[in-house]
């Protein structure tokens, strides 16, 4: 069990925003509302991060309320929140200490937009206040799962919820009529990234009732964390060392052929069960401000053109979605893009835009 500890010397609830957007998520800020997570997942890069282990200690926050109010009041409404980070909102401690909860209450009264990321059942403890923030702008929860098989999870994620706890997470969240997507992750070779375990989670998610699916690879960002994997994955099978060494030649981030055709794979199953990769428009239309909106439309084209390894036309999306951010409207870029149609009553006429970002 971990040690709570205040942390009084943490002045700030959400950071400084991100240099750029995170189309993944739609967030500026990626914020961690506890530090340390007592579900200590196998995996998390925070374990390579840490100078201590990641699970040995929880730090709260004194008057966060407070904190998150001051903050808040200085972003801009469309400057959504990401409760994403390594740090589970919603691990084992949000049950006595209501540090998410208080967060939450902030962004609801301020009708500020919020996307959550957790593994975790107990985030339906906050769905008033989650139905209150999508009627008056926009929330949303992305359930993270790693594999459909209780041997795997177990291995990597022992302190969780299982599997099946999770699609009824997504069903549940679905029927309340807040916008639920799923991160496949991390995709881990030879263990969960074959076409027959990326097929039975996919189908699943999307009978769930999941909006779209996300997905990353594993990361190791230093050697502590390879040496770290490299154990768990003895664990796991009976997988030779040399196999990750193989596609992690650089010893941190995964070949860029296997990356390739992974996501093709898994592009491939997720439209086979019509389940959409990234967030579609329909799930945030009429909810942020002109060049918020065209900008999230086209990056999301611009991820999918990366997935399909469309890379020049990914790289010119990703260009025309920062311009519009930065309050610029190229019409006749604009015009051309693939999804014009979608966004062409929210450009101004005369091509002269303000930032809203």
């Amino acid at each position: 069990m971990p040690i709570f500890l205040v942390d009084v010397n943490r002045s700030s609830v959400f950071g400084r925003p991100l240099q750029t957007i995170d189309d993944a998520t739609m967030s500026r800020y990626h914020a961690a509302v506890y530090e340390g997570c007592e579900f200590g997942c196998a995996y998390c890069e925070g374990w390579g991060l840490a100078a201590r282990p990641l699970n040995e200690s929880v730090r709260l926050m004194p008057h966060i309320a407070q904190h998150a109010q001051a903050e808040v009041s200085l972003m801009h409404r469309d400057d959504v929140i990401g409760l994403v980070a390594d740090s589970d909102a919603y691990q084992p401690a949000e049950q006595r200490y209501r540090r998410t909860r208080s967060v939450l209450t902030v962004l609801s009264e301020r009708s500020h937009p919020v996307v959550i990321m957790t593994k975790s059942p107990f985030v339906l403890d906050d769905l008033d206040l989650l139905q209150q923030i999508h009627a008056a702008r926009f929330a949303m929860v992305i359930v993270s799962i790693v594999s459909h098989t209780a041997n795997v999870q177990h291995k990597f994620e022992d302190k969780v919820a299982s599997f099946a706890q999770r699609l009824a997470l997504v069903t549940a969240l679905k029927t309340a009529g807040i916008p639920v997507g799923v991160a496949l992750m991390p995709l881990v070779p030879y263990i969960n990234d074959t076409d027959y375990a990326l097929t039975q989670v996919i189908q699943q998610v999307a009978a769930a009732g999941a909006d779209f699916l996300y997905w990353d690879f594993l990361r190791m960002p230093n050697l502590r964390h390879r040496n770290r994997m490299n154990d768990v994955m003895v664990r796991v099978g009976n997988y030779p060392i040399s196999y990750l060494r193989e596609l992690y030649r650089d010893g941190a981030t995964i070949d860029s052929r296997y990356r390739s055709e992974r996501n093709a794979a898994v592009l491939r199953i997720c439209d086979d069960h019509r389940l959409p990769v990234r967030l579609p428009y329909p799930l945030f239309r009429g909810r942020f401000g002109p060049s918020y909106t065209v900008a999230q439309i086209i990056a999301q084209q611009s991820s999918r053109d990366e997935l399909q390894g469309r890379d020049v036309l990914a790289t010119q999306g990703t260009q025309l979605a920062e311009a519009v951010r930065a309050g610029e409207w190229p019409i006749e870029q604009l015009k051309s893009h693939p999804t014009y149609a979608l966004f062409r009553e929210l450009v101004p006429t005369s091509g002269a835009g303000t930032a809203v970002l």
